[in-house]
């Protein structure tokens, strides 16, 4: 499959907001394929992503079989928009929290409409899987999941969970602070300012909140899927795990790619993994993990693009047959 053709054609499309974001639409010379891998930006890096990886791995994809489609999201790269946030954590941390979901939607809005293309498989690096994962529990056109790095946990520590917690984890908290109003140590953080007074107010404005309607109502994957205790007021991205699931049950598939020498497989094992162990059980067969050893987080050797490549055709291979080139 070495050596195919590919045709690149330039994108300019408008997003939801009326703001043009810029992409490059990549396919074999003569395909008639119906599904697109979006290669989502990591970070606040650009659609070539750190030492050209998407590049890279765009040409790998395409001989495969598929159609890539990389853009710059809302305020990155060559695309409009500003980025207003002054602190990076926060960027990244808005981005974990779904920032680039309407801007992934709008993309395969216009790739359906202008390409014919209603198979979508979101793929990406570190905030770029996660934006995928976020995006593709909602939309049925997305089948797959391409993760290199999932991230799980928000940017910064356990100071950004009251920042992002949800509507369900503050109802699971709120009897959890009730059955402390006992307790001499609990009062003595309180009284010392090193209780997370966000949650705590949080909790106290909710009836509020209701009144004025911006409280919405529960799923039931957030009953189910309830903050365990061991990861209450941690660094946890509360929005992972129902995201995970809801994919899980509705038979998309995933790769999940790690690199070895990245703190993102111990927090991905340690506050997901062995937390979820019995309900992930059932889903064994449903999604792929490999670990690449001694890699960096960007995966900044030839060595360890060369694994990144062959788990994801192999991958592909089982998983879109009717993607591959004859050879």
């Amino acid at each position: 499959m070495v050596g195919k053709q590919m045709k690149t054609t330039p994108v300019l499309f408008d997003n939801r907001d009326g703001y043009k974001l810029y992409g490059i639409f990549e396919q074999p010379e003569h395909s008639k394929s119906n599904t697109t891998v979006l290669l989502l930006s990591p970070g606040v890096k650009m659609r070539v992503g750190p030492h050209r990886l998407y590049n890279k791995l765009s040409k790998q994809l395409v001989e495969h079989g598929v159609n890539v489609f990389r853009f710059d999201f809302f305020g990155l790269g060559d695309s409009e928009g500003v980025i207003e946030e002054s602190v990076l954590k926060d960027v990244y941390n808005t981005i974990l929290d779904g920032r680039f979901i309407g801007d992934t939607v709008d993309a395969m809005n216009w790739l359906e409409t202008n390409q014919d293309q209603n198979q979508f498989i979101l793929g990406g690096l570190c905030g770029g899987a996660l934006t995928g994962l976020l995006t593709a529990c909602e939309d049925e056109r997305v089948t797959g999941l391409l993760a290199l790095g999932l991230i799980n946990v928000f940017e910064g520590g356990e100071d950004n969970f009251g920042k992002f917690v949800t509507e369900g984890q503050l109802s699971s908290l709120k009897d959890g602070y009730i059955k402390k109003l006992t307790d001499l140590n609990s009062w003595k953080r309180l009284l010392t300012f090193k209780s997370d007074f966000r949650v705590i107010f949080k909790i106290l404005l909710k009836p509020l909140r209701k009144l004025t309607g911006s409280v919405q109502s529960s799923k039931s994957e957030d009953t189910e899927l309830a903050m365990p205790k061991a990861l209450q007021g941690s660094n946890v991205n509360p929005k992972f795990a129902p995201s995970f699931f809801k994919m899980l049950k509705n038979s998309k598939k995933m790769l999940l790619i790690f690199s070895g020498a990245d703190r993102l497989l111990w927090e991905f094992e340690e506050k997901f993994e062995n937390i979820y162990k019995k309900k992930l059980k059932p889903y064994k067969d449903s999604y792929q993990i490999h670990t690449i050893p001694e890699a960096n987080h960007i995966l900044a050797s030839r060595e360890w693009e060369a694994s990144v490549y062959k788990y994801v055709s192999e991958w592909l291979t089982t998983n879109y047959p009717n993607t591959q080139l004859s050879k």
